[in-house]
Order: structure tokens, then C-alpha cells, then sequence
């Protein structure tokens, strides 16, 4: 029988390297179970107060009606108008909010943390956080800086802000020399 002699070195190298690969794996590990249960984070629930409200189960949609408000998270709508529509059981996806599209109509008002959005409509679609604004001046404020046009739209998930104009009335903008990150 052959004894092969290994040396120290070759063992402790081979102990560092699975003690760090299982280290490793472990933190990646972890990163992950984070990512996905931030993901996964209930949807925010929704509460509406108007004078009127029309339920239309074919639609699956709700409207209310005069002096409405709406707020959900840090976010407010208040309209005129407020139709809220609904996932059916065949449209709705695990883990997605049962609400898929809120349209406001009339004297639009919306504030989310340091933006408000000014407006004669607001669609928002849920599953894409995609807010339009449109009406004669759509406008966008955060601080002291805004911006307004035809047509506004908001990518929330990408914080991102396309404004469109017509042939009248060009895009406007101020920015305010003191806010500190120069966006809308």
C-alpha cells in the first residue's frame, strides 16, 4: 500500500475554497429570497369616498361619482369622476392587485410623495404603473420645479416622464435652481 502525501497547504487551500463557495451561495442565496419577497409585497389596498357610487358587474367596474377621493399608499385622486375597473377571475394574476385600471375624469388632482399631477383626466394602468394625465394643461410639479403639455405621461416603475404638446401649445418646464435632484 502507497501512502500519498498531501501537502498542508493543498488542504487548507481546499477547505478555504469550499468554506467560501458555500459562504457564497449562501449570500447569493439570501439576495435572492430579498429580491423576491420585495417583490412580492401585497398589493396596497384601495379606499374610495364619493357622493354617489354605480357598481356594473358585466363591466367589472365601479364608478363614483361627485367629489371623489381616492387613496392608496402615499398616493390621492380626487375627481369628479372616479371608474375603477377590476381583474376578472380569468385576467387576474397570483399576487397582482384585484384593481387593473383607475380612470378619473374632471378636475383631476393627484399626489403621490413630493409630486402632484394636475389634469382634466387620469388613466392609470395598475399592472404597469403607467399614470397619463391629458387636458388643455396636463401638468407635473415636484418642489418648485413643473412641467406641462398636451399629454403627460408617467412611467412610475421606470420614474420616468414623457410630455407631449399640440400644435397650439408647446411643452412647458421650469426647473427650480434649488431642488436638489432636478427631476419630475
Amino acid at each position: 500500500m502507497k501512502i500519498v502525501r498531501i501537502p498542508i497547504g493543498y488542504n487548507i487551500s481546499l477547505i478555504l475554497l469550499l468554506v467560501l463557495s458555500t459562504l457564497f451561495a449562501q449570500v447569493s442565496f439570501a439576495a435572492q429570497e430579498k429580491a423576491t419577497a420585495e417583490k412580492k409585497q401585497p398589493p396596497a389596498d384601495l379606499k374610495i369616498t364619493s357622493d354617489k357610487m354605480v357598481a356594473d358587474k358585466n363591466q367589472s367596474m365601479v364608478e363614483f361619482m361627485g367629489n371623489v377621493k381616492a387613496v392608496r399608499a402615499d398616493s390621492v385622486l380626487l375627481a369628479n369622476s372616479i371608474k375603477v375597473f377590476f381583474h376578472t377571475s380569468k385576467t387576474k394574476k397570483e399576487d397582482q392587485s384585484n384593481v387593473k385600471r383607475i380612470l378619473a375624469t374632471g378636475n383631476v388632482e393627484y399626489t403621490e410623495g413630493e409630486r402632484k399631477a394636475f389634469s382634466d383626466q387620469a388613466d392609470y394602468d395598475t399592472t404597469d404603473e403607467i399614470l397619463v394625465l391629458t387636458g388643455e394643461k396636463a401638468r407635473l410639479l415636484t418642489g418648485k420645479s413643473w412641467i406641462s403639455g398636451k399629454k403627460i405621461t408617467l412611467f412610475k416603475a421606470q420614474d420616468r416622464v414623457v410630455v407631449e404638446s399640440t400644435e397650439k401649445n408647446r411643452v412647458e418646464a421650469f426647473f427650480d435652481a434649488e431642488d436638489q435632484d432636478g427631476s419630475l
